[in-house]
């Protein structure tokens, strides 16, 4: 699949913008503000974040093996060792945080789910779940496109049974001894299996709009999104979450938001091209900012607020990402090495 460099500046554009919103997931910068809005927004709209990356990787992985074009194989491949290189490298670099936190596993089942399936890190989850996720989507399309993705439906809604719905769903009598089974294998069903293929699809059958954006595109959007904020708060209220990260308006909106970024006709530079090669490395040492600034808190009382928490984490993460991205040539090789693998696995 030939990429149209032109519709793919917004998409490198807004990989900052999606770093940002998972920072703010992991520190609630509206929370002391309405914690109703925070639910909306923050566990809400910004779940976009993670889909959007995931159908980067459908478009401009997954697409062209489906499309069995020559050397997809061997592209998508080497996509995995790379994802799977990052996730071991950023272990390494977070044992010392959790191994003072006391997050380690005590026993080899608890190792072998934390970290194949759970993540090591609360957000180094991404990685073994992309993987997982791409071996997923390669079975699942020897049986056709659209018995693939019909599929990828159908896992969906099974993990959002045990996510955001599973109060309304898990605990159902027909279901409740199959999610348990399910729970006892692995934390979350925001995974690789459940989580991850149908965004990966939703990526690879994404196309520009030829006409450009219209403002039906804009209303779709607006839409989904609202209801992606409707569902987190109405889950939330109504005490049905095991987790907050599947909604059955997410796709949706997902779909629609990439859309736009792929049909957008940029004409000018925007100080986001700056920092977008720097996005995928905000993402990698984020919790390590949380950290810092959480210390820093004791000399500087106000950082124990959310919202200079969530300025200050993102702007040491971004100034931290951004001179590692510069520096990784002398900085060694395990660093350079994580930077060049994360950069080419979410851009």
């Amino acid at each position: 699949m030939g990429r149209d460099v032109r519709r793919d500046v917004c998409v490198d554009r807004f990989r900052p913008v999606a770093a940002s919103m998972v920072v703010a997931i992991h520190t609630d910068p509206l929370a002391d503000v309405s914690p109703m809005l925070n639910e909306a927004l923050v566990y809400g709209i910004f779940r976009v974040a993670v889909p959007f990356f995931l159908m980067v990787a459908g478009r401009y992985v997954l697409a062209p093996f489906l499309a069995h074009l020559p050397g997809s194989r061997d592209r998508m491949r080497r996509y995995a060792l790379r994802a799977a290189m990052t996730y071991l490298l950023a272990t390494a670099a977070y044992l010392p945080l959790m191994a003072y936190a006391g997050n380690l596993p005590a026993s080899v089942p608890a190792f072998l789910r934390w970290f194949l399936v759970d993540g090591t890190v609360y957000h180094l989850w991404y990685f073994p779940a992309l993987v997982l996720g791409l071996a997923t989507c390669c079975v699942l399309s020897r049986f056709g496109a659209r018995l693939a993705f019909a599929a990828a439906v159908a896992l969906y809604l099974v993990g959002i049974g045990g996510d955001s719905y599973f109060g309304a769903v898990g605990t159902a009598a027909p279901l409740e001894p199959m999610y348990g089974v399910l729970f006892s294998c692995v934390g979350y069903t925001r995974n690789g299996l459940f989580y991850v293929p149908l965004f990966l699809m939703l990526g690879a059958v994404s196309r520009p709009a030829e006409e450009g954006v219209r403002a039906r595109d804009g209303v779709l959007l607006v839409v989904s999104l609202l209801a992606v904020a409707t569902e987190a708060c109405l889950t939330s209220a109504l005490g049905w979450q095991r987790h907050d990260s599947m909604y059955l308006s997410l796709p949706f909106a997902s779909w629609f938001l990439f859309r736009i970024l792929l049909s957008v006709r940029p004409r000018a530079r925007c100080s986001l091209d700056a920092v977008a090669p720097a996005s995928e490395a905000v993402y990698l040492v984020h919790p390590y900012a949380i950290v810092a600034v959480r210390g820093a808190a004791r000399l500087v009382p106000v950082l124990v607020f959310p919202m200079p928490l969530f300025s200050a984490v993102l702007a040491i993460s971004f100034a931290v990402a951004m001179g590692a991205s510069r520096a990784a040539p002398t900085v060694g090789f395990a660093a350079t090495k994580v930077l060049e693998a994360a950069r080419s696995i979410i851009h």
